[in-house]
């Protein structure tokens, strides 16, 4: 079975929180740190985020930066990555910027939940593929085989949201997570981590991390974790 190499890329503040309880669109960190993200984005063949996280920070999923995208098409490869969204349930808002935006193509990953009137219209502007039956989880699994073997995606890149990250964890999908540092301290039991509020982020084994590098800048930390994964 193929699947892609898949990379993550958070920022975070000092108590390890990646947004606040109200789950506030992510924009605590420095103009560095946001060309950097966009720097790891544009490593990835396809950039993936789950529905809460899209409709948040309304991302277009895009790379702006025509270096980045000039950069990219010198190697071979499209100018932007492929945008992918999870969604287990399939409620999707055609007025997300994402569906407005244009750029590279669009393909959601959900299940026998997504109702037919929001196939019937997403279908007309995006692939939409089933990995999971109604009621279910979504086959994370299923969904990078077919991001490898349909669209040729390598690498991908992870933005969101923690029920994402967590997913990919919790069954040794990732490989590498980039993780920006801000000098700040959000508190809260409610406001998320990496993997959720804390009541909901158990997973069931521990999950082992090699530093690859880390650098500072402005008061933010840059962080490169590699995913040790069991034999």
């Amino acid at each position: 079975m193929k699947l892609p190499l898949v990379e993550a890329n958070f920022a975070m503040t000092v108590d390890g929180k990646i947004s606040t309880r109200a789950y506030a669109p992510t924009g605590f960190t420095s103009a560095r740190d946001k060309r950097r993200l966009l720097e790891v984005r544009a490593r990835g063949d396809a950039l993936l985020v789950g529905r809460r996280t899209l409709e948040t920070d309304n991302m277009a999923m895009a790379l702006p930066a025509r270096d980045l995208r000039e950069q990219r098409m010198r190697e071979g490869r499209p100018a932007e990555p492929l945008r992918v969204i999870f969604s287990g349930r399939g409620k999707l808002d055609r007025g997300l910027k994402v569906f407005r935006t244009p750029g590279a193509p669009i393909v959601v990953f959900t299940t026998g939940s997504m109702p037919r009137t929001t196939r019937a219209w997403l279908e007309r502007i995006a692939d939409v593929r089933t990995a999971g039956r109604a009621g279910g989880a979504l086959d994370l699994v299923r969904a990078l085989e077919v991001l490898r073997t349909d669209y040729n995606v390598r690498t991908a890149v992870c933005e969101g949201g923690p029920s994402l990250l967590r997913g990919l964890l919790a069954r040794g999908l990732l490989d590498r997570i980039f993780v920006t540092f801000a000098p700040l301290v959000f508190g809260g039991a409610g406001a998320p981590t990496l993997l959720g509020p804390a009541a909901g982020s158990l997973l069931g084994s521990s999950v082992r991390l090699r530093l690859e590098g880390f650098e500072s800048a402005g008061g933010e930390g840059y962080a490169t974790y590699r995913v040790l994964k069991s034999r």
